[in-house]
């Protein structure tokens, strides 16, 4: 009995200090982009200001002049699962000599009223035929036997 005793306090104790009361928090990106993003003023902020402001650019599309920031923030619910509460995206755009010269905004509410095309890319590459699945098919048997007797 005694025994049993000892084994339940050590059970209950490990139970309670492997549980945790603080939420859990993942941020991917910016944090408080939002906030961050009203320091930035149009035709003011220059590129080297937008790096103190927000960092170093997360993503750069040259040919448009643009960086893109954006932070999302998840937390798992209680029973595991992934809860996305903060999913913001930034573009800010540049003219040619790098000042600010717009910039929009998305935040959780605007992403689901975008529309999205139901139209399909054409690829460039081979169609799927019989003898192109059949070749492939092929080639991976060879490379699992050979990776077998290495």
């Amino acid at each position: 009995m005694f025994i049993l005793k000892k084994l339940f306090i050590v059970l209950l104790t490990l139970i309670l200090t492997s549980c945790t009361l603080n939420k859990i928090d993942n941020v991917h990106g910016v944090s408080n982009l939002k906030n961050k993003i009203k320091l930035i003023k149009i035709s003011k902020s220059n590129k080297n200001d937008v790096k103190k402001i927000l960092g170093p650019v997360k993503i750069e599309e040259l040919k448009e002049k643009k960086w893109i920031y954006f932070e999302v923030r998840e937390t798992k619910t209680k029973y595991g699962k992934k809860d996305i509460y903060v999913n913001d995206y930034a573009e800010i755009f540049f003219n040619k000599y790098g000042i600010a010269s717009k910039i929009e905004f998305y935040d959780l509410s605007k992403m689901n009223k975008i529309k999205f095309t139901k139209d399909r890319t054409q690829t460039l590459g081979v169609k799927d035929t019989f003898s192109k699945n059949l070749l492939n098919s092929t080639r991976k048997r060879l490379e699992n036997a050979r990776k077998k007797f290495k």
